[in-house]
C-alpha cells in the first residue's frame, strides 16, 4: 500500500472512531425515558425557471429545484448555490434539513445555462454569477408562498464565495437577504484578488462561516484572520464554526478523492483532498438550520 493510501485510510479511520464516540456520548446522555420526536413536513417540488444574465449581458434562464413546505402563511426560503463541481449532494444534504425545519429551498444549476461542465469549466470571476442570485431573488419574492422579507441563501465552495460577496452587496439590490452561509468560502482571496472585497457585512445581515481545518485551500486560521479585521461592529454579524478535522467538501459520502485548482494553497495551487467526515457533516447542517431558524423569522 502506497504512503498516500495508507494516510487515507487512516484518517478515515480516525474519522470513524470519533463517530462513534460521539454518537455514544449521545446515547449516554440521554435520558431512560426520552424519545426522538422526527417532524413530518408535506412539500411541493417543481422544477422552476426565471431569466438571468451572462458578463457578457447575453440572457440565459436559470433552472432550479423549489420545494415548499405547506403552510397556512408564508414560509422563509433558503437559496442554495452549488460548487465549481456543480449540483452534488450537498444541496440535498442541507435542503432536506431546512425543508423539515419549515423553510423553502431554490437550488440552482448556474453551469447548464451557460453550457459549462464544472470543475475548472466554470465562469472566470465569482461575481459573473451574481446576477443569478438577484433573479432568484427576485423569483422567490413573486410568490405568494414565499415571505418576501425572510430569504437566506446557503453556498458550497464557489456558492460559499457567493455568500461572502452577497453579504456585502448594497442594501438596495439584496434587500430581503438576510442571512448566509459559507461553506469553506477560500478565505484567503478575500482583500487580495481583485473584486473579491471583504470589509464589511451589510447592517441587516448576518452570516456564518463553515471552514474545515483539514482545507488546503487556506492555512488554518485565514477565516479567523478575516474576520478579525473587520470593523467591530461588522464582526459582531459574523459567526464561524470551524471543523478541526474536515477537508473541503467534507460532506460528499465518497471516496476519498482530489482534484486541482489554481486557488488552492493560497494561491499557489496544487491538488486538494476530499474526504467525507459524517460527523462534521453532521455539525455543519445542525449548525446551518439551527442559523437559519434564528435569523429568518
Amino acid at each position: 500500500m502506497r504512503p498516500k493510501q495508507l494516510q487515507t485510510m487512516v484518517s478515515w479511520c480516525i474519522d470513524m472512531a470519533r463517530l462513534l464516540i460521539f454518537c455514544l456520548a449521545l446515547s449516554l446522555a440521554a435520558p431512560a425515558s426520552a424519545s426522538v420526536q422526527l417532524r413530518s413536513v408535506d412539500l411541493k417540488t417543481s422544477f422552476v425557471a426565471f431569466p438571468s444574465k451572462m458578463a457578457n449581458g447575453n440572457n440565459i434562464s436559470v433552472a432550479a429545484n423549489l420545494t415548499v413546505p405547506d403552510s397556512d402563511k408564508p414560509v422563509a426560503a433558503v437559496i442554495i448555490v452549488h460548487g465549481s463541481g456543480g449540483i452534488d449532494e450537498r444541496g440535498s444534504f442541507y435542503g432536506s434539513a431546512l425543508n423539515q425545519a419549515g423553510l423553502a429551498t431554490l437550488e440552482l444549476d448556474m453551469w447548464a445555462a451557460r453550457g459549462l461542465q464544472g470543475g475548472l469549466s466554470r465562469p472566470k470571476h465569482v461575481r459573473d454569477t451574481l446576477p443569478d442570485i438577484y433573479a432568484a431573488l427576485q423569483y422567490l419574492q413573486q410568490d405568494k408562498r414565499i415571505d418576501r422579507n425572510n430569504i437566506g441563501l446557503i453556498g458550497f465552495s464557489w456558492g460559499g464565495v457567493v455568500a461572502m460577496l452577497m453579504a456585502t452587496e448594497p442594501p438596495s439590490q439584496a434587500q430581503p437577504l438576510k442571512a448566509m452561509v459559507a461553506n469553506y468560502p477560500v478565505c484567503w482571496a478575500y482583500n487580495q484578488v481583485p473584486g473579491y472585497e471583504f470589509t464589511q457585512v451589510v447592517d441587516g445581515r448576518q452570516l456564518m462561516i463553515i471552514a474545515g481545518g483539514q482545507d488546503l485551500y487556506d492555512a488554518p486560521q485565514d477565516c479567523r484572520k478575516l474576520i478579525d479585521a473587520l470593523p467591530a461592529t461588522d464582526r459582531q454579524r459574523v459567526r464561524l464554526l470551524s471543523l478541526p478535522f474536515a477537508t473541503h467538501a467534507f460532506e460528499l459520502p465518497r471516496a476519498a478523492s482530489e482534484f486541482y485548482d489554481p486557488f488552492a494553497f493560497r494561491g499557489a495551487g496544487g491538488y486538494v483532498p476530499i474526504r467525507y467526515n459524517p460527523l462534521a457533516a453532521w455539525r455543519a447542517k445542525t449548525a446551518a438550520t439551527d442559523f437559519f431558524q434564528q435569523q429568518l423569522q
